[in-house]
């Protein structure tokens, strides 16, 4: 890396001073989370001076939070799991219930599904208005006030206060309605359910809210814990004993090399800045300013791994160097070096199995790469076939299918196919298995290698008999655009593609062959996501909420909620967790081809109901912040082993 170019536009001094202000804002929260109880509070203080003793306390400061960080990780993480899945089956159950007697409701000829929608919405705005029923303690209470973690629900009561406000000035003619008040009998898992629908409703909504503020709380959680603090002092402990060691070496070391870890440590800093700076930022923005979501972000951290790998091995080299008395050698953190433990990490069935060497992994790249072309030329004839829309988009995804399955005999990499305990009694009473159109498959986005496994499974017939589908789909996928761009590579300003076809020219195949929408960098994500979502009404729908692949092995990203206040509002969700494929492609280092072989467990989660679960769509709102969490938390919950590693 050029550090000059990187940091040509840094002021040093204004780096610093910044630094030392947010270092101090999070040793109050450390201090408040318990992290320092044995101390004195006036001790714990962030030292000022570039002095050895300043230094050195500050090594310690960040050795403590460090240390203790993994067992309070723990600890939370298992707390908001067993809160989430208590309350998981009565979720479902309460999802089964709304269908069960929104066909009665229709039935008895009080109107369609729109207007049984509309009625259960009042009362679950009232619900989502009640005081939230998870009391956060005195740690997490510190991280809302510097913004880095929020009040599970807070927003949707934001939300249902406008909302209700506006009904209350409407009169809300719901209130009164004598629909509510007739009585319904149904079974639901054998169990009779007799009462008002009003009562019914309640209880779909109280179901529902307890679910998401549960889920919501774990989402909050995972994303303070691993995507910020355990990610961020791993980081901060390197920076730290990266300067410690400077300034023990100083004067016993060539300048130069001096120098050029000093430029090192100033982007950590900058870059930690910049991690803070993201994970303060409101997330109920439909646009956020930074980094929190979406591909940018997952570059700065997968960019905060690389250069903390980067000083680790250039501190120890200078240490190496130094005459006299050798320094104590600095290691890398546990969670960067594959030695993390605790719960909530990887499933130890599942992930690379072997690393091949340089020859071979060159020769399965250049299979791929051929089968890329193949797969291309193949897709390009069907637009010359004469075939109806439908036919070409059909026989466009059984070419993906192969390709899928093509892509995965290369690499050596297994997939199974799991069904989760609560799937098929959701998914008989949520009849999905007649019905195509309006259900969307929400996988994990956790590698590159997603792409195949996805394409692979949609045409599985492990996957399809869970499904309950005789056919294979032909599914619409929100894509970003330039996927291809790993494949490309440039030569004396000319850019050249491994397989055969430009970055323009597949975003192409996928929008006029197989029927999918591609999102650009420039365009209106609206307009993409709303063209994807009238698309939803005939064919199934794949999108990655995370918008990018995940950065290190336990980070797993928010979704991105905007997309949801565009989807139909009767759409069934299936989110999709695929277990132990990051370890087989990692985003770390930049540019990483190393693709392994190993095991792919993909769980297949319960269907979730748009109907019951996202916020009402009234007026000018546009977000879903709160149900894009609770999406968020079921793939936490059934992707990271919640027993101890």
């Amino acid at each position: 890396m050029d550090l000059d170019e990187l940091l040509r536009d840094v002021d040093p001094d204004e780096v610093s001073r910044l630094y030392g202000e947010a270092a101090g804002e999070l040793l109050e929260v450390a201090l408040r989370d318990g992290h320092f109880a044995d101390c004195d509070p006036a001790d714990i203080t962030w030292p000022a001076g570039d002095d050895l003793a300043s230094l050195t306390r500050r090594a310690e400061l960040i050795n403590a939070i460090h240390e203790g960080i993994p067992s309070r990780r723990d600890a939370r993480l298992r707390e908001a799991y067993e809160r989430y899945e208590a309350l998981g089956p009565a979720y479902h159950r309460a999802n089964g219930l709304y269908c069960a007697l929104r066909a009665r409701f229709i039935d008895r000829g009080h109107g369609d599904g729109r207007d049984f929608h509309e009625l259960y919405q009042s009362i679950y705005l009232h619900a989502l208005g009640r005081d939230n029923p998870i009391a956060l303690d005195e740690g997490e209470a510190a991280l809302v006030g510097l913004r880095v973690a929020r009040v599970p629900l807070s927003h949707a009561h934001s939300v249902a206060e406008k909302l209700q406000a506006s009904s209350e000035e409407e009169e809300n003619p719901d209130a009164g309605d004598p629909r509510l008040a007739e009585d319904y009998a149904v079974e639901i898992d054998g169990t009779p359910c007799a009462g008002p629908l009003r009562e019914h409703l309640d209880q779909i909504a109280e179901s529902v809210v307890d679910y998401m503020a549960a889920g919501e709380h774990l989402a909050i959680r995972f994303n303070t814990f691993s995507n910020f603090i355990w990610l961020g002092i791993s980081v901060w402990k390197t920076i730290t004993d990266a300067e410690l060691l400077l300034a023990r070496v100083e004067g016993r070391v060539r300048e130069k090399w001096h120098r050029q870890l000093h430029k090192l440590v100033l982007l950590g800093k900058g870059m930690l800045l910049k991690f803070l700076q993201a994970h303060s930022e409101d997330p109920a923005q439909i646009r956020p300013r930074e980094f929190w979501y979406g591909q940018e972000y997952s570059y700065l951290t997968r960019d905060m791994i690389d250069l903390t790998r980067t000083l680790v091995s250039s501190a120890n080299r200078l240490a190496a160097q130094v005459r006299g008395t050798v320094p104590e050698q600095i290691a890398q953190p546990p969670l960067l070096a594959g030695k993390a433990r605790g719960l909530f990490l990887e499933y130890p069935n599942v992930g690379r199995q072997q690393t091949v060497g340089p020859l071979r992994r060159r020769s399965r790249l250049l299979r791929w790469a051929r089968l890329y072309h193949r797969t291309g030329r193949n897709k390009m004839k069907l637009l010359a076939a004469g075939l109806s829309e439908a036919e070409r988009h059909a026989a466009a995804s059984a070419e993906s299918g192969r390709w899928g399955r093509q892509s995965l005999d290369i690499f050596g990499i297994e997939v199974s196919v799991t069904a989760d305990p609560h799937f098929a009694a959701t998914a008989q009473a949520l009849d999905l298995a007649n019905r195509q159109g309006k259900v969307l498959f929400l996988p994990t986005h956790r590698s590159l290698f997603d792409h195949p496994v996805m394409a692979s499974l949609l045409h599985d017939p492990r996957f399809l008999k869970l499904l309950g589908w005789r056919v294979p789909p032909a599914p619409v996928i929100l894509a970003r655009a330039h996927l291809t761009d790993p494949a490309t590579f440039k030569v004396v300003g000319r850019t050249f593609s491994l397989i055969g076809f430009t970055n323009e020219e597949v975003d192409q195949m996928l929008e006029e062959v197989d029927g999918h929408v591609v999102m650009t960098p420039a365009a209106d994500t609206g307009s993409p996501t709303r063209r994807f979502a009238k698309l939803l009404e005939e064919r199934p729908g794949v999108v990655y909420g995370e918008g990018t692949t995940a950065a290190f092995e336990y980070q797993c990203l928010p979704m991105q909620h905007a997309l949801f206040a565009h989807l139909p509002p009767d759409v069934i969700i299936v989110p999709l967790a695929f277990r132990g494929i990051h370890s087989l492609w990692p985003k770390c280092p930049r540019g990483n081809l190393d693709i392994g072989s190993g095991r792919v467990e993909v769980v297949v989660c319960p269907p979730m109901l748009a109907e019951t679960t996202l916020l009402p769509r009234k007026r000018a709102l546009r977000t879903q912040l709160e149900p894009a969490t609770l999406f968020q938390a079921v793939h936490i919950a059934r992707l990271f082993n919640p027993e101890a590693v």
